[in-house]
């Protein structure tokens, strides 16, 4: 056990090296607010879409795993991403509710910010630590498994804090990084993967989605410099949220990873997501669509800062009972 925790603990200082990176470029005034906007388009908009490219072709095409590449897999693994959300918010909404939090006082905020994991860039740096080795499609399932939770942000999340799923725009789905995954999967499925996953562009998609981890995780920290300074801490809603995302989320996640009967890849995955920390999307819902962004932002940075020692030890506790996560 000391020993996947050690593990652990080492495969997550990278993201917070970067969340270092940036708060300090922030803090020195080397990345303005106004340039925020161009630099996460690149991240999100471009290099994302080629990093998810570039794993599905390698794991489905390049280097092809048995299994994983049927819509049967897929479903399985994006269902999985859409039931974690569905605990994480589920656990959330109980707490608030024993918050006595109503809505207009926080009770929507805080149920999506304390139940929607950090479920993108957080946790590639760490598959990438643990599942390094030569061949390992673990990352390419993530990507996949990842569906399931942008299709639950993008409809069920965006519908809790707006309040009403009437009216929703379908154009709220058309996002880089889920059309990246479909036109992937739709070029797999119909045989012309082998076409399109050539050397060069392979290469190329590559390089380009190398910097989107880095560059995401920069930002965030740019992000977190940002929050500290613009609103109060409140200590009852903080605990609150550490004990709703830290804690009985991922129990619940964990149970669901046992008791389900999929593929190891994908419960691997499971047990990663159920140990992440709050997101940054709650609180851009939240400020979009009039919502309470200061508690969205305490409870996404105490759980982010928290979850370093948190963290090891859900993965330690999910390789034991769910899937091992290290070789």
């Amino acid at each position: 056990m000391l020993s996947v925790v050690t593990q652990a603990l080492i495969s997550t200082v990278p993201v917070y090296v970067f969340f270092a990176i940036g708060f300090w470029l922030r803090s020195k005034g080397a990345l303005k607010a106004e340039e925020d906007k161009p630099v996460m388009q690149l991240a999100m908009d471009v290099a994302y879409p080629c990093l998810i490219f570039y794993n599905i072709m390698r794991y489905m095409v390049v280097e092809p795993h048995t299994g994983i590449a049927g819509v049967g897999f897929t479903l399985r693994a994006a269902g999985c991403g859409f039931a974690e959300m569905l605990l994480g918010v589920i656990a959330a909404w109980l707490v608030a509710r024993m918050l006595r939090l109503r809505i207009g006082n926080g009770l929507r905020t805080f149920t999506l910010t304390a139940g929607m994991q950090n479920y993108a860039f957080f946790v590639i740096p760490i598959v990438q630590m643990l599942f390094s080795g030569r061949n390992d499609p673990t990352l390419g399932v993530l990507f996949i498994h990842n569906v399931g939770c942008e299709i639950f942000v993008w409809s069920f999340g965006v519908a809790l804090m707006r309040g009403s799923m009437r009216d929703m725009d379908i154009g709220i789905f058309m996002r880089g990084p889920l059309l990246a995954v479909g036109v992937s999967l739709l070029l797999v499925w119909s045989g012309l993967g082998e076409y399109a996953a050539q050397p060069p562009i392979m290469k190329a998609a590559e390089m380009t989605g190398a910097v989107a981890t880095p560059v995401s995780l920069i930002m965030f920290g740019c992000f977190m410099r940002d929050m500290l300074v613009q609103f109060k801490w409140q200590p009852r809603m903080l605990v609150s949220g550490l004990i709703a995302r830290l804690g009985i989320a991922p129990l619940l996640i964990l149970l669901l990873a046992y008791a389900l009967p999929v593929e190891e890849e994908i419960k691997r995955i499971m047990v990663i997501q159920s140990a992440i920390p709050s997101g940054v999307i709650p609180v851009l819902l939240a400020r979009r669509y009039g919502g309470q962004p200061g508690v969205g932002t305490q409870i996404l940075l105490s759980t982010t800062l928290c979850s370093f020692f948190t963290l090891p030890l859900w993965l330690a506790i999910g390789g034991t009972l769910a899937a091992p996560i290290l070789p």
